[in-house]
């Protein structure tokens, strides 16, 4: 299933390498994103949380009544695909505390802005820039798929990534997607939720992930660059790696595979 929202680091194309090491009846994602893995694979039931508050009530608000969230940001895909009226519904998200009414507009950015990038300053305003498209797609078939997929089995929360593993049991597997290292020692990583995940955050996942494979027998996998760093991190988890395209270059001729990985431990 495809995701209605674009997504840096969308994890779709590598679902085939990731799913065959999952087991269990329950998926939980700390770092859903964009849902690609749980909308990619077939589990009883689903705990995707993410820090962002605006992409988790934005699909809460589809769960709950999809039609009127579909006609709700239509008429900002109508007459939004200028520089002005961008800039002109950037600044009503950044400037609004109405929590409805910033996930509805977060679709549209996300639709219109360059390469779909999800990205705030420390002030936590969202500083991504017009994408300047033709002729932007309106997702609304993939928005009605994912409120139909996603009614009955997924609960959707916007926690620290921490809290979500007490909701972890012997018939867990949990995916965690973080904010990836750095892939050089200067380079500077600002995520989406305008916070730094710095090497110390990895490292308390990762302890969560061996803590909670070993009290509950379950799984729990983590995906980062394939790097001199990340394989001593996850030293004594069991790697696979794999290269992906990068998604982020404005350029598709500059976009080179990357190496990535997963870490795997099991119970």
């Amino acid at each position: 299933m495809k995701t209605f929202l674009k997504w840096a680091g969308n994890k779709t194309s590598v679902v085939p390498k990731i799913s065959p090491h999952f087991k269990g009846t329950k998926l939980i994602e700390p770092f859903a994103g964009s849902c690609a893995v749980s909308l990619n694979t077939d589990f009883e039931s689903y705990h995707c949380n993410d820090i962002n508050q605006d992409l988790i009530t934005m699909y809460q608000m589809i769960q709950t009544d999809c039609n009127s969230f579909i006609e709700d940001i239509r008429k900002y895909f109508q007459n939004g695909n200028s520089s002005e009226r961008f800039a002109e519904l950037r600044e009503l998200y950044n400037s609004t505390d109405d929590k409805e009414t910033k996930a509805k507009l977060f679709v549209y950015l996300n639709r219109h802005c360059f390469n779909g990038l999800c990205r705030y300053n420390k002030k936590g305003k969202f500083n991504v820039p017009f994408g300047t498209y033709s002729s932007p797609y309106f997702p609304e078939k993939e928005i009605l798929e994912f409120a139909s997929y996603t009614k009955d089995r997924f609960k959707f929360t916007n926690s620290k990534f921490e809290d979500v593993f007490s909701e972890v049991d012997s018939k867990t597997t949990i995916y965690s997607d973080p904010p990836y290292s750095a892939l050089t020692d200067t380079a500077n990583f600002a995520n989406y939720t305008g916070n730094d995940f710095n090497h110390s955050a990895h490292i308390k996942l990762r302890d969560l992930s061996i803590d909670a494979v070993n009290k509950f027998g379950c799984i729990a996998i983590i995906s980062n660059h394939d790097t001199d760093v990340t394989r001593e991190l996850y030293k004594d988890a069991e790697i696979v790696s794999f290269e992906v395209k990068r998604t982020i270059s404005s350029k598709s001729s500059t976009r080179k595979p990357a190496g990535e990985l997963i870490a795997i431990y099991r119970g």
